[in-house]
């Protein structure tokens, strides 16, 4: 795997390399992680054809699946990297491994929160290779569709692999129409940030009036970040509606059933309209969805909930 900058002014800026290629040395194109939409500043480098002899390669013998690129960021995790794991585990009882490309450098394996999200998905239980600087060699290699490209679109088996994990989470299959309202704070996450010395998107002010528009409106006011994976997985999946800013914790209304309402409050980064990959979110689960824009917040959010039928308890 690797990655470089273009010398250009214009998306994609950046390049990047790390995919499969078969027994004769040809690219297997569905392998590659896709960029360059949207602000998704990467575009595939890979060559069409490789060495088909490959001296000094490790190899990993019996039949494994590719999982594609290993996404370090949690939301990213499961948007990009889970949705690579599609199949069904017991229809592939042979595989004997997980085989990735890293995305950003070494791993030496799965964070508490990857791990969940693995068993979650039903591939934890196997041996996970992540491929960096070497070159790898696999006897038989199983080799998915991208079940959804960052900023781009998704597949119905990204629907299904976040289903399989909601339900594995201890979820119901189906929507709630009396399930709770729920509010994603970025309360506590943004005091957190800021006693670190890091810049947040909104100051605490501000963050303090969404969180009293959204109790007074009647949702469950939650710090997600507090939680268990498994726990923030069963609480997006078992809300009528849920209601966030653009970026991470809001990507968890992938585990929701279709026809729950999602509400996404504009920020700075993206002010007008909804995040691409929240918008593909939305559509391939079949999520009515809403976006209050950045120049009505705080102070006009009580005002766009009534709008939309969601004041009141």
């Amino acid at each position: 795997m690797r990655r470089g900058r273009l010398r250009t002014i214009v998306e994609p800026t950046r390049w990047i390399r790390g995919a499969v290629h078969d027994d004769r040395g040809r690219l297997v194109v569905s392998s590659q992680k896709i960029g360059g939409l949207h602000g998704a500043q990467l575009a595939q480098a890979d060559p069409d054809r490789v060495p088909a002899r490959q001296p000094g390669a490790r190899r990993l013998e019996g039949t494994w699946l590719y999982g594609g690129h290993w996404v370090r960021h949690f939301g990213h995790f499961f948007l990009e990297t889970v949705t690579t794991l599609w199949p069904e585990p017991a229809s592939l009882l042979e595989v004997r491994g997980v085989v990735f490309h890293t995305f950003s450098g070494p791993v030496d394996g799965p964070s508490p929160a990857q791990a969940t999200l693995l068993d979650l998905a039903g591939w934890g239980h196997l041996p996970q290779v992540v491929v960096a600087d070497d070159n790898v060699v696999v006897e038989r290699l199983l080799v998915p569709g991208r079940g959804l490209v960052v900023n781009g679109w998704a597949w119905e088996q990204a629907r299904t692999v976040w289903r399989r994990m909601a339900v594995a989470a201890g979820a119901a299959a189906d929507l709630d129409p009396d399930g709770p309202r729920v509010f994603l704070s970025r309360s506590a996450f943004h005091r957190a940030e800021r006693e670190a010395g890091r810049a947040t998107r909104t100051d605490e002010g501000h963050d303090a009036a969404l969180d009293r528009a959204f109790a007074d409106a009647g949702f469950d006011v939650v710090a997600p970040e507090a939680l268990a994976v498994r726990e923030q997985v069963r609480l997006a999946a078992s809300a009528s509606v849920l209601a966030g800013a653009a970026g991470s914790a809001l990507h968890l209304s992938a585990f929701a059933p279709a026809g729950t309402r999602v509400l996404e409050l504009g920020d700075p980064r993206s002010p007008a309209v909804q995040v691409p990959s929240q918008r593909v979110v939305d559509r391939v689960c079949e999520h009515p969805s809403a976006h209050v824009p950045w120049a009505e917040l705080p102070a006009g959010l009580p005002a766009a909930l009534a709008r939309l039928g969601l004041a009141g308890g």
